[in-house]
């Protein structure tokens, strides 16, 4: 009689456990679709050059003529270069704020030798931007802002200066070992790129 009772109790332990495992123990659940048909969409940015581009030159305070062949020419000191392109920036998102500026070493010395390093240190390349429709934001005159989910076009005209200062610290020490010197503009690039739109641009 004993030993009956013992296996009984033996039995409901053995029971208990196998419920406190949880692996074999079932219970009702359910769950409900919230996605429904949202999409989530990314907006755009993007820059194209669709014009052609032009060349100027401008001795200190001479006057600019225009340059058919930026080949051929021989820069010297106290000459300014404009390069003039047109372009077209495509924007598109409901808090775009983006900059228009020139890509890093868009001036590179052309060869290895020390005249082309010398002269891609003289020059100093600055950018003037005019978007036409964009809105412009701070007073740096580089920062524009869309925030529409609408895609809109803003035609784009980037006037590139690049100044060999006549005169300047440095010179003559720097200017000479520049002569006969030449730089790579392959790299002379427009760039669009986005930022916070949510910070005051002074």
């Amino acid at each position: 009689m004993k030993k009956t009772t013992k296996g009984v109790i033996a039995s409901g332990v053995a029971v208990v456990l196998l419920l406190g495992g949880g692996s074999t123990l079932a219970y009702w659940n359910d769950s409900a679709n919230l996605g429904g048909s949202n999409t989530i969409t990314a907006g755009t940015l993007t820059v194209v050059a669709n014009g052609t581009p032009a060349w100027n030159i401008q001795h200190t305070s001479g006057a600019m003529t225009a340059v058919p062949d930026i080949n051929v020419v021989r820069v010297v000191p106290g000459d300014v270069l404009t390069y003039t392109v047109p372009a077209t920036i495509t924007a598109r998102g409901q808090n775009l704020r983006f900059q228009v500026g020139l890509a890093g070493g868009s001036i590179a010395a052309a060869g290895g030798n020390a005249a082309d390093a010398a002269l891609a240190g003289r020059l100093a390349n600055s950018a003037v931007f005019a978007v036409t429709g964009a809105t412009p934001v701070g007073t740096g005159g580089d920062t524009f802002e869309h925030k529409n989910n609408a895609s809109g076009n803003y035609t784009a005209t980037i006037t590139a200066t690049i100044t060999w200062p006549f005169g300047a610290a440095g010179s003559p020490a720097q200017d000479n070992p520049a002569k006969t010197g030449a730089v790579n503009l392959s790299n002379f690039a427009l760039t669009v790129t986005q930022v916070d739109g949510s910070i005051t641009i002074p």
